[in-house]
């Protein structure tokens, strides 16, 4: 572990001789502003029976994960600037071991007026597909990369009513370990209205246009959405939201075929070759989504959440999905510096219009201990287990893991000019 040690206090001192850097090379004419600067180093080894997540476990594969994050802003009374990166080195031993690096990079910017809010962001980030919570699950784990762009203007037109508006566009591809994945590109738009009701209850109305196109171009969905929401609490210690909508999407897809010129005979016979033709195919589909979360504050050491939604997703499989998600979990303060937690998580993957293709499914059961040894300084134990289900191309499959790990959070920089 000492070596875990030291490399987090390089990775920790490079991190604020940057920050420093960064305050030092800001403009000496500039306006009197804030910089703020937070850091945090994590060791984690885990031991996994099937990391994989494969029908027929290859071994059991002992995983460390060394990982950093920074994040850095400047603060002007109307605009604030970030940058958030964090970085995790993975070394793995066992059979089918893999080492890798994840993390991602985004930058924002915001900008504010007694009316007006507008955020741009860029952001860059490389996962290995494999938590639950934001999973494509239409794929199996390998390395996946996604660079998105979104901006988003909110405006106040009264006292309870407001306006706003949002773009976003994405661009994701596969690594090699995903032979049948397509990468694709999803670019959406939207606008709507929230009104107040109350202090504490808002309802909004937001209507949306997405454009999903696979990076083979076999493939293009067009999405058109109107969702209504409502959030409230619903007593002192329980609070709740719903959103129910109707889509309309309108997808074409383009095959390529074998056919023949003359009478199917004459090509079966060899007399004829077979040519390649392109048929398209035009669909069309609508349907409902919807989105609801619920909490409740049982007492004053346990919290517990409920959340579930459905909605058109993009996926690596070359089309749009139905994608499902449902979350439970419980929050408990077992002692000043123990908390433990318990969560589980479904999500499943439906394709549309084909009654035979499959339906992919995954879920994760967690519990998770916490001590605090310190203010900047704690340590976890977890177990998971994880499944993923069986469908007409492929047997399900299961892994349990096991990890303890050691967080640190700097003391950071706060520095005003």
């Amino acid at each position: 572990m000492s070596s875990t040690v030291k490399a987090g206090r390089c990775l920790r001192w490079r991190w604020r001789a940057l920050s420093a850097a960064l305050v030092a090379l800001a403009p000496l004419s500039a306006r009197a502003d804030r910089w703020l600067m937070e850091d945090s180093v994590n060791a984690r080894f885990e031991s996994n029976d099937n990391f994989a997540l494969v029908p027929v476990s290859p071994g059991t594969v002992n995983t460390l994960y060394v990982s950093g994050a920074l994040d850095v802003s400047r603060q002007l009374e109307n605009a604030v600037t970030r940058l958030k990166t964090d970085a995790t080195a993975v070394r793995q031993q066992g059979a089918a071991a893999q080492n890798r690096m994840d993390g991602q990079l985004a930058l924002t910017q915001s900008l504010s007026d007694p009316l007006n809010t507008f955020n741009l962001a860029l952001q860059y980030a490389q996962d290995f597909n494999n938590l639950v919570t934001n999973a494509d699950v239409t794929q199996g784990q390998g390395r996946r990369r996604t660079a998105t762009l979104s901006a988003a203007w909110s405006r106040a037109l009264s006292e309870r009513l407001s306006a706003s508006a949002q773009f976003s566009a994405d661009r994701t591809s596969y690594g090699a370990q995903l032979a049948g994945a397509v990468g694709y590109r999803d670019v959406a738009v939207s606008g709507g209205l929230s009104y107040g009701l109350s202090e504490v209850s808002t309802l909004g109305l937001q209507a949306s246009h997405s454009d999903y196109r696979a990076a083979d171009d076999l493939n293009r969905s067009k999405t058109d959405s109107v969702d209504l929401s409502l959030s409230r609490p619903l007593s002192e210690r329980a609070s709740g939201s719903i959103g129910l909508g109707v889509y309309r999407t309108a997808s074409t897809a383009q095959d390529l075929r074998l056919a023949c010129p003359l009478a199917v005979s004459f090509c079966n016979a060899g007399l004829v070759p077979f040519v390649v033709v392109e048929q398209r195919d035009d669909t069309s589909r609508k349907g409902l989504q919807f989105k609801a979360s619920y909490r409740w504050r049982i007492d004053e050491t346990t919290d517990t959440s409920f959340s579930v939604a459905r909605q058109q997703a993009p996926s690596g499989a070359g089309t749009l999905v139905r994608s499902d998600t449902l979350s439970l979990g419980v929050n408990r303060s077992l002692s000043p510096t123990l908390t433990g937690s318990m969560n589980y998580v479904r999500s499943r993957s439906v394709f549309p219009d084909s009654t035979n293709a499959p339906s992919p499914g995954r879920s994760l059961f967690a519990v998770l201990l916490t001590k605090q040894l310190a203010p900047d300084l704690s340590v976890q134990a977890s177990y998971q287990h994880n499944r993923s289900d069986a469908s007409a191309f492929a047997n399900g499959a299961r892994s349990n893991s096991l990890s303890v790990s050691l967080n640190y959070r700097g003391s950071g920089i706060d520095a005003s000019r």
